[in-house]
């Protein structure tokens, strides 16, 4: 399915949609919320596991390539599952997802997501959209979602500033889709899908060295499946920043927090190619390179539960 151009909004939340309506003995769709133009947000939980792992993408608009990634995997997912098979010759889906099902939300941002693909003037709402021109910033690669606010910037953390009005934590229709979704499951880890490097970067809290050790031999499993370099985030860290920084915390911060379970960015490089053929050559290869990332969480799990 991955293909020399990033799937619509409207492609993956139907397809969303129809995975569910095939494949419904494991799987369910939900709408999370809506975004402030009055998008809704799809979810699709694969498994039936008692806890859920989260995996993300779409917080910046620009992040396009990486929601379609995470369709791909939803169906590579589900057609493993119902055949039985045995992904890379060692991951056991049905297995690994009647354990521990994944809730996959590929667009948390799907104002942001349309801006990028078809300009200011996908935003219905005049008063939204005539703000947006005044901000004088490229609808290309544009991180922000109707309200020209930075979703990953917008969650109540204990490191989260309010130095500026209107950016108060939680103000945003989509981070509050989240929080809601993250309070109200038994969850057991969070994946967070974005561009900008071949890294994995995993949290740290100065205060719990059994939290720090358990993140980081789940984190150095997903290198070694990725072969991506392995890079650490401490609250220490984002005090030092915050001064630097304008906004509040994290989506991972905030969840590592609340839930005291691991979080990681999953972090691919962007993809560059201008040819059809070589785009999709590099689509596929960043693509094999996370595809198992979901499973081999899983399954480390049950090693380092």
């Amino acid at each position: 399915m991955i293909t020399t151009e990033p799937l619509t909004y409207e492609k993956i939340y139907y397809t969303l949609w129809e995975t569910a309506q095939r494949y419904r003995s494991f799987t369910q769709f939900r709408v999370i919320g809506n975004s402030h133009d009055e998008r809704m947000i799809p979810m699709l939980e694969a498994g039936q596991g008692v806890s859920v792992l989260f995996c993300i993408a779409g917080l910046d608009g620009a992040d396009r390539w990486m929601s379609s990634f995470l369709v791909e995997m939803i169906l590579e997912y589900c057609r493993a599952y119902e055949s039985n098979w045995i992904l890379d010759k060692e991951y056991k889906v049905k297995e690994l997802l009647d354990d521990v099902r994944i809730c996959f939300i590929p667009v948390v941002n799907p104002d942001g997501f349309e801006i990028c693909e078809k300009g200011f003037s996908a935003i219905r709402n005049p008063i939204y959209r005539q703000m947006l021109k005044m901000m004088e910033r490229d609808s290309d690669g544009f991180f922000y979602n109707a309200r020209g606010m930075d979703i990953r910037r917008n969650f109540p953390t204990s490191y989260c500033s309010r130095n500026r009005i209107h950016q108060e934590p939680a103000s945003e229709n989509e981070t509050k889709a989240l929080i809601r979704i993250f309070q109200e499951y038994r969850s057991a880890g969070l994946l967070s899908f974005r561009y900008l490097g071949k890294r994995i970067v995993y949290l740290r809290h100065p205060q719990s060295f059994a939290y720090n050790q358990r993140s980081y031999r789940l984190a150095r499993h997903l290198q070694k499946c990725s072969c991506y370099r392995l890079e650490k985030s401490s609250d220490e860290e984002r005090g030092r920043r915050r001064e630097e920084q304008t906004g509040t915390g994290s989506p991972e911060q905030y969840y590592g927090e609340i839930t005291k379970q691991p979080a990681f960015m999953i972090e691919t490089p962007e993809i560059i190619h201008d040819s059809p053929k070589e785009q999709a050559e590099e689509c596929r290869q960043n693509y094999q390179e996370i595809h198992t990332l979901p499973l081999e969480y899983i399954m480390s799990l049950n090693r380092h539960g």
